[in-house]
C-alpha cells in the first residue's frame, strides 16, 4: 500500500512539472522578446504547447515569429535535454533543444533552432532561447535571442 500511496505522488508530481513547464512556455500568451541578428527586434509568441505522448521529454508547438510587423506562423519540437539538465538545492535548470519552422516558402521564412533554457530559483522562473534562423534556401542566417525577461513569473509552489 506505501508503495503505491508513492508511486502515485510519483506520478502526480510528474504530471505537474509537465503541466507547469507547458504553462511557463506559453508565457501567459504574451510574447518574448529578443533580437534577430543581434540588432534587429524580434517577437516570438505560442498558440499552443502540448505533450507528446510518445515521447515525455518532447513539447509540440505552434506559434508565430513577428520581425518589424512581419509575421510568420511555424510549428516545432522543444526536447529536453536530460544529459545537459542541472539541478540545485536552490534552483533547476533544465536546457531544451528547440526547432521551430515556419510556414511558406519566401526568402524570409525558415526555421528556428538552438537551446531553450528554464531556469527556475526558489519561486522565480525564466525562459531564454538561443540559436539561429536560417532560411530554407540556406542564403540567410542570423543569430536569434528571444526571453522573457520582460515577465519573470512568480511560482506557486
Amino acid at each position: 500500500m506505501k508503495k503505491l500511496f508513492f508511486l502515485l505522488i510519483l506520478v502526480f508530481g510528474i504530471i505537474h512539472s509537465k503541466a507547469q513547464t507547458e504553462s511557463l512556455i506559453m508565457n501567459n500568451t504574451e510574447s518574448y522578446i529578443g533580437t534577430i541578428d543581434d540588432k534587429t527586434k524580434i517577437k516570438v509568441g505560442f498558440y499552443s504547447v502540448f505533450l507528446d505522448k510518445d515521447s515525455p521529454e518532447t513539447y509540440k508547438v505552434k506559434g508565430y515569429s513577428d520581425v518589424e510587423g512581419t509575421k510568420s506562423n511555424f510549428s516545432g519540437t522543444i526536447i529536453l535535454n536530460i544529459e545537459r539538465t542541472k539541478k540545485s538545492p536552490k534552483g533547476n535548470l533544465k536546457i531544451y533543444d528547440f526547432k521551430f519552422s515556419e510556414e511558406g516558402t519566401g526568402k524570409h521564412n525558415g526555421t528556428f533552432s538552438g537551446d531553450m533554457l528554464s531556469l527556475s530559483l526558489g519561486k522565480l522562473a525564466f525562459i531564454g532561447f538561443e540559436g539561429n534562423w536560417e532560411n530554407y534556401e540556406q542564403s540567410l542566417k542570423f543569430p536569434v535571442y528571444f526571453d522573457n525577461s520582460n515577465k519573470i513569473y512568480n511560482l506557486k509552489k
